[in-house]
């Protein structure tokens, strides 16, 4: 079993013609806070969409604790614990940032 939570190897995603993501290989081991940097366009959003189960990779693995679950469903993804979030700061204008947190929750 690998150290590395997620391990990334070789991922692709084509549409049509155009490759997205192509051979993509990093790892991230536990406790680690990781970017990912490059211009708009590079395939930053497609290779999250790929990890957390939104599209089907082409080609290559994704491993989340020592597991292959490039196949996965969405939902079964999270019960395992692997998740994403989007880049909306404060979905919820009129609540402040501890009401946004426990509207995600579910918590009145």
């Amino acid at each position: 079993m690998s150290a590395a939570l997620i391990e990334i190897r070789n991922l692709t995603k084509r549409f049509g013609g155009l490759t997205a993501v192509d051979s993509v290989d990093f790892e991230v081991r536990r406790g680690e806070i990781v970017g990912l940097l490059g211009p708009n366009g590079a395939g930053k959003t497609v290779c999250f969409n790929l990890i957390s189960g939104v599209y089907r990779p082409n080609g290559g693995s994704i491993h989340f604790d020592g597991e292959p679950v490039e196949r996965l469903a969405t939902f079964e993804l999270a019960q395992r614990g692997l998740g994403r979030t989007f880049q909306i700061v404060k979905p919820f204008a009129a609540l402040t940032v501890l009401e946004n947190v426990l509207v995600a929750l579910g918590i009145d």
